[in-house]
């Protein structure tokens, strides 16, 4: 199935491709060379030949690719596959792919928050295909199922704004497993293995579930860890306390949304767990210092300030 999305509603002469497709097995002719694809593997397994090296892919599994890299496939026991191929412009309108190739393109993401799209574009071939838990790979699901209603129905004016959003859940989700928030990796001691892992579980649960409510007892109930010992875990590992870390990353959705789609409060609010735009303001606020609409207007004005970011674009048009 093909869609268009437009990059923004002011903008309807200016469209954006993005297509999904819901696969019984991975088949390559549904891959472009012309734009980025992520592949969701939900069971089975592949042996691949990514940029002349060869992997072995375990589902549930996602592979990030690029416009440059070359998939080819050695055996094919997958099934229950989605694929989502997309141009980054649809994330946003200055996400060309050329200013995202360029060497200034890293000070930009930090200035204006972009997103790194570091699975897409690692030269480290392992690190495009990504492990996905239980959870991920449901919250990517679900997120995926969004996406392609929106896009199938476009029932008012705001669907490809909601499609963008759930879309951003997904890339944030690769990126945040890509950057090894919750990803098992291997320590010396094997104390440190145990450790790691059944933290990586707690972070990887309260990452895809930041719409419900978290607290330390809900933890314990899950997963029957004692919760002082969560806190020291949270503590050791990234030197804060749980509901910092909750707090923080719920901060951090909500300030994606504003800075790239229009969801209004009470959107956004359902999104990471508060009861009502009114909260959702009143914790926006409490962290940053400004409203949720202030702090909107003065993002898309601080990209369109940005002489470097207006000279790049400029020269790849």
């Amino acid at each position: 199935m093909f869609f268009i999305g437009t990059a923004n509603k002011l903008d309807l002469n200016r469209t954006v491709q993005i297509e999904t497709y819901y696969l019984p097995r991975l088949d390559l002719s549904y891959l472009s060379k012309d734009c980025f694809s992520i592949i969701i593997i939900k069971a089975g397994s592949l042996t691949t030949k990514i940029n002349n090296t060869d992997c072995y892919i375990s589902a549930p599994a996602a592979i990030c690719l690029d416009e440059r890299k070359t998939l080819q496939i050695l055996s094919n026991n997958s099934s229950d596959v989605k694929i989502i191929k997309f141009n980054p412009q649809f994330l946003n309108v200055n996400m060309i792919i050329s200013t995202i190739r360029s060497s200034h393109y890293k000070n930009l993401c930090q200035q204006h928050a972009f997103f790194q799209l570091s699975p897409f574009l690692t030269p480290n071939i392992n690190k495009s295909c990504i492990r996905l838990s239980d959870d991920s790979l449901k919250k990517i699901e679900s997120s995926f199922n969004n996406i392609t209603k929106n896009l199938e129905e476009q029932k008012d004016w705001y669907w490809s704004c909601r499609a963008r959003s759930y879309f951003i859940d997904i890339i944030n989700i690769l990126e945040r497993i890509y950057h090894n928030f919750y990803i098992e990796e291997p320590y010396d001691a094997c104390i440190k293995i145990a450790i790691s892992s059944e933290f990586k579980t707690v972070l990887t649960y309260v990452n895809t579930h930041l719409n419900e409510k978290l607290t330390l007892e809900s933890l314990y109930e899950k997963f029957r860890i004692n919760k002082n010992q969560i806190e020291n875990l949270f503590k050791e590992f990234l030197n804060t306390t749980f509901y910092n870390y909750l707090k923080n990353r719920r901060f951090e959705e909500a300030a994606y949304y504003l800075r790239f789609t229009e969801l209004d409060g009470e959107q956004i609010a359902s999104r990471i767990g508060l009861s009502s735009s009114q909260n959702f303001c009143k914790f926006f606020k409490s962290i940053s210092g400004k409203t949720p609409n202030k702090f909107r207007k003065e993002s898309v004005l601080k990209r369109k300030n940005d002489f470097e970011l207006y000279r790049l674009l400029n020269q790849n048009r």
